[in-house]
């Protein structure tokens, strides 16, 4: 028998009574426990993290990015949504593309195949520019259901900005990985490259780089004494729009003076084996993970065995249903009519559970219709097949919690890495790329056009027990969110593990169908965890499923808080092989 020695990495988690951080960053989640330690609730806490994420996370988060949040209240017993992703300039057209469109199969887009554009100018630089949403989404929460003033909480970014922070070496990898791309798109390389080269990690050899962002502080200062007008109706937006008209961005300053965030007075709500559970509404991933958990809960799981050659080939064709589904039908529903309510009912995954081979992988797998169990059961006139709906692949999350039960579950994006690779030297604030979300192609539900928001698959959730707040989990890591996020939650709700072992454990990974042909060949790929047993991964494979291992770390990356049922202690919980923290006191 062939043997292999395997990684083991292990993280604790944290228990604490008064309020708990989970994020991606250490400086981030210290600037959180900062504002709990004052007094703070966890809508101060998560602002307060989410502005210090913009000055410590380059590739995944910044002012100049966007995000969302789902926020329980728990004084009212209300959960409300807040979608600040930003938007595409009014000016944006469909064509804006086609003259820089490659030929069918020469450099597709590296995410979502579509064609590619000469010089990559679909999806980086000045012209892949929208909106940012992120300033506009914090001040909202902060004056909605803060306690705290923007100075207190901006303050922590503001020290970091101004004394620095040193970078990690998985930041330090991930700039060396993007450093010729950082070289074309000047001043974001003399922030990021300090002397033309990646910054150093701390080790026993050298001092780490540390990176001081004065402007980015003074921007700061700017938000923290005037809110949102001050980034979207005065100095701050003409700046930006200098920086970047020059070079071909087609933002005006009326874009950014009517931008707002949507707020929604609950989010998506579902259930499974008796808990409560509310997921971020419309075009987010949560449809999928609602879905997803309706068709396991037909199944008894724990009888499989957790992680079990049945359990793993149960869950991979459950994933398969729920994304040709999400291929075929997801859409925004400002622009077209979506199956929300059916693709989510229990009445529907009734019957897609009889489609379900429970022995080996199908030859091929079609999307149901959800549409019979919506309304009156017939499809309108203006549905028609949306096809693949951007992610964004870079970003962070974060997670709070309080000892009244308020919780809060928030992502903010840059889209891509490092966004467009462009920041506005004179606010040091880097750019999200928003068209690069869009098919360049006109003629797609998904093409570009004025105003429209980008979609992603970001699996914002909160849990309840006897309508108790039990838990909040996010994940960054573009398609691989949603079935992180199942994962987690079955790990907890089926299986009875702790939050840190939940998420510690070894997942998979599948979509089922290409997401371009969603009712085309069956994609047999599984992804799987390469802690996984060998005689487990024999198993699936002669199920028919093509297995790919990868380590731990390519499965999305998980935080989440967990409220004791019986003690009330908060505890965190964060993906174990790159920087994510959980603090509490």
């Amino acid at each position: 028998m062939t043997l292999r020695s395997v990684l083991i990495q292990k993280k604790e988690q944290v228990i604490a009574e008064n309020g708990v951080v989970v994020t991606e960053s250490v400086e981030a989640a210290e600037a959180g426990l900062e504002i709990f330690e004052k007094g703070g609730n966890a809508f101060d806490a998560a602002v307060a993290t989410s502005f210090a994420s913009c000055t410590c996370e380059p590739a995944m988060a910044s002012l100049g990015g966007g995000g969302a949040a789902l926020i329980y209240l728990a004084d009212e017993d209300q959960t409300v949504a807040i979608e600040f992703e930003g938007r595409l300039p009014r000016a944006a057209t469909e064509d804006m593309f086609v003259p820089d469109l490659l030929p069918l199969g020469v450099e597709p887009h590296p995410s979502f195949g579509w064609r590619g554009t000469r010089n990559n100018v679909g999806w980086m630089g000045y012209r892949s520019l929208g909106v940012p949403g992120q300033v506009a989404g914090l001040c909202q929460i902060l004056e909605k259901f803060g306690t705290m003033t923007l100075e207190e909480v901006t303050a922590p970014a503001i020290k970091i900005c101004e004394e620095g922070y040193e970078i990690s070496s998985y930041y330090a990898l991930m700039i060396g990985s993007d450093m010729k791309l950082l070289q074309q798109y000047p001043p974001i390389d003399k922030l990021l490259l300090p002397g033309g080269y990646p910054p150093r990690p701390a080790s026993a050899y050298n001092r780490p780089t540390v990176i001081v962002q004065k402007e980015l502080a003074e921007t700061l200062r700017k938000i923290a004494q005037s809110g949102a007008d001050a980034f979207y109706r005065s100095d701050i937006a003409k700046a930006i729009i200098a920086d970047t008209q020059p070079h071909g961005s087609i933002i005006t300053l009326q874009d950014y003076a009517e931008y707002q965030p949507r707020t929604y007075d609950d989010g998506l709500v579902g259930s499974y084996r008796g808990y409560k559970l509310v997921c971020m509404p419309e075009v987010f991933g949560g449809i999928q993970v609602l879905q997803t958990l309706n068709l396991l809960e037909g199944f008894d799981l724990t009888a499989l065995g957790h992680n079990s050659p049945q359990f793993l080939h149960l869950v991979a064709e459950c994933f398969r249903r729920a994304w040709v589904d999400r291929f075929r039908y997801m859409g925004d529903p400002e622009f077209e009519d979506v199956p929300i309510a059916g693709l989510i009912s229990k009445e529907y995954a009734d019957e897609m559970r009889k489609y379900l081979n429970l022995e080996r992988v199908p030859d091929e797998i079609r999307p149901g219709n959800p549409w019979k169990y919506q309304g009156d059961g017939q499809v309108p006139e203006a549905a028609s097949p949306p096809g693949p709906r951007g992610e964004g692949r870079n970003t962070t999350h974060l997670c709070t919690m309080d000892k009244d039960g308020n919780m809060v579950s928030m992502v903010q994006t840059l889209g891509g890495g490092f966004g467009a690779y462009v920041m506005s030297g004179s606010t040091g604030i880097i750019l999200r790329n928003y068209t690069n979300l869009f098919n360049p192609e006109p003629g797609t539900s998904n093409s570009i056009g004025p105003w429209k928001r980008p979609s992603s698959h970001d699996s914002l959730t909160l849990v309840f027990k006897n309508g108790q707040p039990l838990i909040t989990i996010g994940a960054p890591g573009g398609r691989r969110v949603i079935t992180s996020v199942v994962q987690v939650l079955v790990n907890v709700l089926d299986f009875g593990m702790g939050i840190q072992e939940a998420i510690a454990a070894p997942r998979i990974h599948i979509e089922g169908s290409d997401p371009k042909v969603p009712e085309g060949k069956l994609v047999r790929d599984l992804f799987v965890d390469s802690r996984m047993s060998p005689k487990v991964v024999k198993e699936i494979e002669r199920q028919g499923h093509q297995v790919v291992l990868l380590p731990d770390g390519n499965f999305a990356l998980p935080v989440a808080i967990m409220r004791g049922p019986q003690t009330g202690k908060l505890h965190g919980g964060v993906t174990v092989p790159t920087p994510a923290t959980a603090v509490g006191y």
